[in-house]
Order: structure tokens, then C-alpha cells, then sequence
């Protein structure tokens, strides 16, 4: 089983909707606390987070892309980096095909807490099947 512990520290690219903070930290509205670092998108081949703010921000804002080192989880559930700095589409392009590990990773990390959540009872509108045709879909 993957976790956030496994994930934390490796490097990886993304994209988010909006240039990132230049504290270095996205502020999340609706708990009105900034998240543990900037919240992307998407990273890697994982694929982008459903939530209403990302939701929001891609009818607004241009899609900037990012390399950084994940630092954790933000309150939409999507990934945090530290130490970002922003890259080209090209070099975003370039750097994925070479994260291939780090980005599976992150896919199983995903997959794995949902198994969890319904090992232990959870309705999440997913069952195990559809959690592995995302897992399949995803990793590369």
C-alpha cells in the first residue's frame, strides 16, 4: 500500500490554473487557512483533481506548468509541492516521460486510500473494479 510518507519529498511535475503563490503556500477559501504548499492541478500522469475549485479556476485562469518536491495534501485532496519553479509545457512534457516511478506512485497512493476507505466501510460512489480501471488508466 502506497501512502502520503512514501510520496512525500519526491519531485515531480504538474500544472495548476493560476501562477503559484509567490509565498510559496496556496490559500484554500473554503477552510480560510493556506494549504502545507502550492496545490496543483494535476501532477504527473495522474489525472486532474474534480474538485470545485479546480473546477472554477480552468474557466478563469491560464494553466501554468511546475516541477517541485511534494510536500503533501491540500483540503480539495489535491497534491502540494514546495520548491516549485515554473517550467515550460516542453520541458513539462520532457520531465514526465522520466517520473514514470514517482508519477505510478502517486496513482497508487490515490487508488489505495480509496480500497481503504472501502475496506473500512466507506460509500465513495466507486467500487474496487472502477478504483482499478483508474489505477490501470493511469499508471504507465
Amino acid at each position: 500500500m502506497t501512502t502520503l510518507k512514501d510520496i512525500i519529498g519526491k519531485t515531480i511535475v504538474g500544472y495548476r490554473y493560476g501562477e503559484a503563490p509567490k509565498e510559496g503556500r496556496s490559500f484554500n477559501y473554503r477552510e480560510n487557512e493556506f494549504e502545507c504548499g502550492v496545490s496543483m492541478a494535476s501532477v504527473g500522469y495522474y489525472k486532474e483533481i474534480g474538485s470545485f475549485a479546480v473546477s472554477e479556476a480552468n474557466q478563469s485562469r491560464r494553466k501554468y506548468y511546475y516541477i517541485g518536491d511534494i510536500i503533501g495534501t491540500g483540503g480539495d485532496d489535491e497534491i502540494c509541492l514546495s520548491n516549485v519553479r515554473r517550467i515550460t509545457y516542453k520541458d513539462y512534457l520532457s520531465m514526465k516521460k522520466n517520473q514514470v516511478d514517482i508519477s505510478n506512485m502517486v496513482v497508487n497512493y490515490y487508488c489505495d486510500r480509496l480500497i481503504d476507505l472501502l475496506n473500512r466501510g466507506f460509500s465513495i460512489g466507486r467500487n474496487e473494479d472502477e478504483i482499478e480501471a483508474i489505477r490501470k488508466q493511469y499508471t504507465k
